[in-house]
């Protein structure tokens, strides 16, 4: 056992197990560092002692010896969409099976996403990770002044310089509006997020390009304020209100067109989908249960979040590689809010 001076037990060090398993201290930092050479037996040997000791590597020691902390920053908002909590699950367990830690951050309740950037640097992350309805150039200017690579998921902001992977956005608003078209729908509506997302022009900007290409006209757009269930139920009952009703609304994401679906139904009395169909966006498990059976746009999120991580480590080991930008494929998942065909 190692004790201290007056007997009592101190912290065991890499020292004392290295002079206890006849190795280097560089030996045992090589074991307990993902990724680092070791040979088997040398490994099991140093294992062993470690656990005899009951020796916990310090992380915090390490990184001021190697300059990296393996610590990956989060920056997440909405998680009142159930979408974000599987998002960050997806993460965090990727993360953890790269031998990285994470580190979030919650910008959902008005939060200035700058200042939660500046707060989240002060722990000398390697990477940062974003997911956020607002992004501006400051974040990224200040990521790169700082070495730090930075990946924007499931968003395409303008005008700004970092990584991003997403979800074809605009691709999926078509894929909506073609099923729409297939099924003999021709007075349809779009239900976007909050007006200046990039997540909510780019469907909606799809949507209306498939429609236009058809020679058709979208009958009415409304915004809600945010993604939200009581949002998209507010946006939803003054579209169905108007003079001008749709017979079918695509909506910016599933919790919205769950929203549309209660209100159709129970303040409105319409039948889904005889008299008014509901696509979503995201396909959120909830989305496939009995009550809501839910047709839906799906976004690739387990790719998306492997391909977040593959470029952030890319780029924390060759930090001078240029950002890129990857848009994957979203799919049709038709269950029963549209007539089949």
């Amino acid at each position: 056992m190692v004790t201290g001076k007056a007997g009592g037990r101190s912290r065991v060090t890499a020292v004392d197990v290295a002079r206890e398993a006849g190795v280097s201290i560089s030996a045992v930092s090589r074991v307990f560092t993902p990724g680092a050479s070791a040979s088997s037996k040398m490994r099991a040997k140093v294992l062993a002692v470690s656990e005899r000791l009951d020796y916990m590597p310090n992380a915090m020691a390490r990184s001021l010896m190697t300059n990296r902390t393996h610590l990956i920053g989060i920056i997440m908002a909405n998680f009142k969409n159930p979408v974000y909590l599987s998002i960050l699950d997806s993460f965090t367990h990727a993360i953890q099976q790269r031998g990285l830690r994470s580190l979030l951050f919650n910008v959902s309740r008005g939060d200035d996403l700058e200042a939660s950037a500046r707060q989240i640097m002060e722990y000398s992350i390697d990477g940062m990770i974003v997911s956020a309805a607002s992004m501006s150039p400051l974040l990224s200017d200040q990521c790169r002044r700082r070495g730090i690579p930075l990946v924007v998921f499931a968003r395409h902001p303008r005008n700004v310089k970092a990584n991003v992977v997403t979800a074809d956005n605009v691709a999926g608003g078509r894929l909506a509006a073609r099923l729409l078209i297939e099924r003999g729908y021709r007075r349809m509506a779009y239900v976007g997020g909050p007006e200046t997302v990039s997540t909510s022009l780019d469907r909606g900007s799809g949507f209306d390009q498939a429609l236009a290409e058809a020679g058709l006209d979208r009958v009415r757009r409304v915004n809600a304020t945010d993604y939200g269930y009581d949002e998209g139920y507010e946006a939803v009952s003054r579209l169905l209100n108007g003079g001008d009703r749709p017979e079918a609304v695509f909506c910016a994401n599933d919790i919205m067109a769950m929203a549309a679906l209660d209100a159709a139904r129970y303040d409105f009395g319409l039948r889904v989908p005889e008299d008014f169909a509901v696509i979503g966006f995201d396909d959120i498990p909830f989305a496939a249960t009995k009550p809501y059976r839910l047709t839906t746009i799906r976004q690739p999120m387990d790719a998306m979040v492997r391909q977040s991580i593959d470029v952030l480590t890319d780029q924390i080991s060759a930090p001078d590689v240029s950002p890129v930008t990857r848009i994957l494929p979203c799919s049709v998942i038709e269950r029963d809010t549209v007539r089949s065909s």
